[in-house]
């Protein structure tokens, strides 16, 4: 049985994937090939597996034309994308399956994928509207995380239970041999908030409330009164536009007391999410990645969206919402105490996004690819 994993993104989808695609490889008769869009993604993988400790499995880089190319120096990431899937139709059809982690694999079929079947492994488990999640009806097999997601794809008519298998978040396995690796420390010693605004125009509160944050942060420290550090993590696509005018910007923001990464493996692996002791952002998953240890949270409303009994907000109700640049920090020194009114609602809401057991997920998954592969 031949098996492709893609990796059209970023390399944040390694840290979802490549523990089931190693644990795939494990089973006999399961030839896997790994193909990358990004030339990062080789060092993540590499860095996986030695955590891991598991060999590394054959790797190829997506060719790409001219015009994906020149797409990709634009920043046009997602056109990009769409035209390197395009262009190795071809060469995936060479395998009995696909898999990828992104909704907008499901375009392959309409590209010509015809022999392999396309199986998707969800990454990120979060509540926010996706703008291509009905890609996921073109998939023969979908792995996902926890009863939430199932159930909120079956009940928008986007998944059959009989080609649904929960299976668990992949992530935890990664994380768990790759935990010890790096602790953030800061030179006064004390606790670090995590500000992970998402990269969303219409959504994010980065674009008006991020620099308040931050002179927040440091007027506090320069009193006395803080009770926290800072470390501003945006999400990764953030930075695709702008030919790292806003990386610069946002570095020149450094200081004792804010730590900014604008791409470090610690964005993407829960170094930040598992060591942070308070959580600050908008709509990122990753929320419920922090919320593996119950620990206080605070949302940022800038826009004043309507948020309440909307299921795309429901991460909301885990923490204080904000909504006047003038709460901001005071909705922050008040969250440790206010933390018990949201604990029970986060353990809550934790166990549905991810089901239980936590570890094991990869296994699980693999084990599932090969079923569906023999009764396909």
């Amino acid at each position: 049985m031949k098996i492709a994993f893609i990796y059209i993104a970023e390399p944040y989808q390694c840290y979802h994937t490549a523990s089931v695609a190693s644990a795939l490889a494990a089973i006999p008769g399961h030839d896997v090939v790994e193909y990358y869009s990004f030339p990062e993604t080789v060092e993540h993988l590499s860095r996986i597996r030695q955590a891991l400790d598991v060999p590394a499995l054959p790797l190829k880089a997506f060719p790409k034309s001219l015009r994906a190319r020149l797409l990709k120096r634009a920043r046009r990431l997602d056109q990009e994308r769409l035209v390197v899937l395009r262009e190795n139709i071809a060469e995936l059809n060479r395998y009995d399956a696909v898999v990828a982690t992104e909704y907008t694999a499901g375009v392959l079929k309409e590209m010509g994928l015809a022999g392999p079947k396309l199986i998707l492994l969800m990454h990120g488990a979060g509540d926010r509207y996706v703008n291509d999640e009905h890609l996921v009806r073109e998939f023969d097999l979908t792995l996902v995380p926890g009863p939430k997601v199932e159930s909120y794809f079956q009940d928008k008519g986007l998944l059959r239970p009989e080609t649904t298998r929960v299976v668990g978040y992949p992530k935890f396995d990664v994380f768990e041999a790759a935990q010890r690796e790096k602790t953030i420390s800061f030179a006064n010693g004390r606790p670090f908030a995590l500000y992970n605004p998402h990269y969303q125009r219409k959504l994010t509160s980065a674009s008006g409330w991020m620099m308040p944050l931050i002179r927040g942060f440091k007027a506090q420290s320069e009193h006395g009164r803080s009770d926290y550090n800072l470390v501003v993590a945006p999400h990764i696509k953030t930075f695709h536009r702008g030919f790292g005018i806003r990386e610069r910007q946002l570095k020149r923001q450094r200081s004792p007391e804010v730590m900014v990464d604008t791409g470090s493996s610690a964005m993407l692996d829960m170094t930040y999410t598992s060591q942070a002791a308070l959580y600050i952002g908008d709509v990122s998953s990753q929320v419920y990645e922090f919320l593996g240890i119950p620990r206080p949270c605070v949302f940022l409303n800038p826009r004043k969206l309507p948020w309440r009994d909307d299921p795309y907000f429901l991460h909301w109700t885990l923490g204080e919402v904000v909504e006047d640049l003038d709460d901001l920090m005071p909705a922050i020194a008040r969250a440790q105490e206010r933390h018990a009114l949201y604990r029970p609602a986060q353990e809550k809401l934790f166990r549905e996004t991810f089901g239980e057991p936590l570890l094991g997920a990869s296994q699980r998954a693999a084990d599932a690819i090969a079923q569906f592969m023999i009764a396909a």
